[in-house]
Parts: structure tokens; C-alpha cells; sequence
């Protein structure tokens, strides 16, 4: 999986896809259009927001960007206190501490540059990527009855005459998985915008949709989430109040999604354990990098959907499960 990241990532990506835009073409099929022309109206459609999501976080990028030089000086002011504290507390003085500081920022800079390096090598693999992607959607998508015709030969030979209900089963349930799952995002991201802005943080387009995006990493992504805009408040915030509010503000709408939300739109039934999810996670990171660490967890709960359906796997699909009695767990997946 290693070394064959630059054709399973995007394979990866386009069958994700490729499930959430399938109802799509059936609705536009039953329009009378013809499957290619359903296939492209549809890559047209999904091209038209993921952009105009790009460019709303591109703008907020950008309008913190002109801000810089205004940030440098609040810095160094909040800097100032916090030396002041620090020295009051530890005895180490300011010079010091300026020293200590110093050195971090070019250890920072110099892992940065390298990033940016590696980075800037990585682009033509990236435009590769995003080449690559949109042609394996469209021939998923075109030849989606083949593979699940191949399927159903495969596993005839076991015997197996539920093969068809199982196929069909499981393909309903993940698209739902996958649609309920970014619509959580979708919703988190609302929310979290909505109640930084209320709290008059800066940025709070940025710092919501950030947030939103990590939050399907279960308990750490939360927390990873609401750390730059905590960090930011602290910072920049004309008061010590706004980093609380931030805090407040992100725990509520955890505890929202977390109690309404998700139990909602995608159920405990498609749930992850979340022990096993932290494994994922660290497997996708390491074999993947971020991109492991995004794909895993809906592929895990693919998984968890496609054992649930299938007698002889179930006992894994509990495993993977988030359901702890064994008897509930066999009948919320019948």
C-alpha cells in the first residue's frame, strides 16, 4: 500500500466519490439523460463546490496573509507579558527566554523550508492526483453493473444466493455512511463559523471549516481542531475571555454533534470504535500520510457496514463496531 500510494490514493478517492455521486446519476438517468452525460453533469456539479469552497478558504488565507504585519506587533506585545509572567514564576530571564525562543523559531523555519521543499516536489504528483481522479469516477461510475455483476459470479461459487441482496445492501447503507458523514461535516463546519463569529474571532470562516474537518477523527480531531483558533484567540483576542469563548464555543457544537448530530443523520450502526479508529489512524498516517488519515476512517466504516451484512463476517463487523452487547449489535444489522 506503501509504495503503491500514487494509484491506490486516487483509486481510494474516486470509489468514496464515486458511491456519494451514484444517487445523483440514478436521479438524472430517470431524467432520460444518458449515463455519460449523467457522469459528467455530475464531476460538473462536484467541481463547481469543491471550488467555490477552495476559493471562500483561499480569500481567508489571504485576508490573514495582509494582516501579518498587524499580528507581528500584537505578538509581540502578548510576547512581552509572557515573558514578564514567565520570569516572575521560573526566575529565567527575559534575555533568556528571548534566546530559547529564537531557537525554536529557526528550528521552526528550517523544518518549514524543508516542508516547502518537499512540498514543491510533490506538485507534479499532486497535479498527476488530481488528473487521475476524475477519469477512475467516471469509469467507476460507467461500469459500476460489471463490478457488481463480478461480484456476484465470484461469490456464487460459494454458494452463496443472498449475494445480490448483500451487494445491493451494503452499497445503500454506505452511501448513506458517506452522506451522513459529510453532511456532520457540513453542519459542524455552519456551526462552528456561526459561533465564532458571534464571538467576533477573527478568521472564524478558516478556523470553522478546519475544525469541521478534523472533527471526523475521533477525540483527538476535536481537540486538534480547536487549537489554532484557541491559539489565535490567545494571542491576538483583545481579551483572556475570547480563548474561553473559542473553547466554549467548540465544546458545545462537539457536544451537539457528538449527542444529536451524528446518533442522527449516521446512527450507531456505521459507529467506529474508537480505539480501533485511533489505530486506523495512525496505520493511514503512516502509510499515507494525511491523506491515510482522511480515507481510512470512511474505509473503515465501509468495512464495518460490509461485514454487518455478510453472516460470516458479522463477528468482525462487531469488532469494528461501536456496539458493545453482541445480541443488540445482530439485530441493529439484520
Amino acid at each position: 500500500m506503501s509504495y503503491g500510494r500514487f494509484i491506490l490514493m486516487p483509486l481510494a478517492f474516486a470509489a468514496l466519490f464515486s458511491m456519494l455521486l451514484n444517487p445523483v446519476i440514478q436521479q438524472f438517468e430517470s431524467w432520460r439523460l444518458s449515463r455519460v452525460a449523467s457522469i459528467f453533469l455530475s464531476l460538473l456539479i462536484i467541481s463547481v463546490l469543491l471550488s467555490g469552497f477552495v476559493i471562500l478558504i483561499t480569500i481567508q488565507v489571504v485576508e490573514f496573509s495582509d494582516s501579518l504585519p498587524g499580528i507581528v506587533d500584537k505578538f509581540k506585545v502578548t510576547s512581552y507579558a509572557g515573558f514578564q509572567f514567565i520570569e516572575g514564576i521560573t526566575g529565567i530571564t527575559e534575555a533568556r527566554q528571548s534566546e530559547y525562543l529564537k531557537s525554536a523559531l529557526n528550528s521552526l523555519f528550517e523544518t518549514g523550508s524543508e516542508f516547502m521543499s518537499s512540498l514543491a516536489g510533490a506538485t507534479k504528483g499532486t497535479l498527476i492526483f488530481l488528473g487521475l481522479l476524475p477519469i477512475f469516477i467516471f469509469f467507476m461510475l460507467y461500469y459500476k453493473e460489471m463490478y457488481q455483476t463480478f461480484l456476484e459470479k465470484t461469490f456464487r461459487k460459494s454458494h452463496n444466493s443472498d449475494i445480490e441482496i448483500v451487494v445491493k445492501r451494503v452499497q445503500r447503507v454506505t452511501q448513506n455512511y458517506l452522506a451522513g458523514l459529510f453532511t456532520v461535516i457540513g453542519i459542524m463546519a455552519i456551526l462552528n463559523t456561526i459561533g465564532l463569529l458571534i464571538i467576533g474571532l477573527e478568521y472564524a470562516i478558516f478556523f470553522g471549516v478546519f475544525a469541521s474537518f478534523l472533527a471526523i477523527i475521533p477525540f483527538v480531531g476535536s481537540i486538534l481542531g480547536a487549537l489554532p483558533a484557541v491559539m489565535f484567540a490567545f494571542l491576538f483576542g483583545d481579551s483572556l475571555w475570547l480563548p474561553v469563548l473559542v473553547i466554549i464555543v467548540f465544546s458545545t457544537v462537539q457536544l451537539i454533534e457528538s449527542s444529536f448530530i451524528t446518533p442522527k443523520i449516521i446512527g450507531s450502526k456505521v459507529s467506529i470504535n474508537p480505539f480501533v479508529a485511533i489505530i486506523v489512524l495512525l496505520i493511514g498516517g503512516e502509510i499515507w500520510g494525511i491523506a491515510g488519515m482522511i480515507l481510512f476512517i470512511p474505509l473503515i466504516g465501509i468495512l464495518r457496514v460490509g461485514f454487518s451484512q455478510v453472516h460470516e463476517l458479522k463477528p468482525y463487523g462487531y469488532l469494528l463496531g461501536n456496539i458493545i452487547d453482541y445480541e443488540e449489535s445482530e439485530r441493529k444489522t439484520d
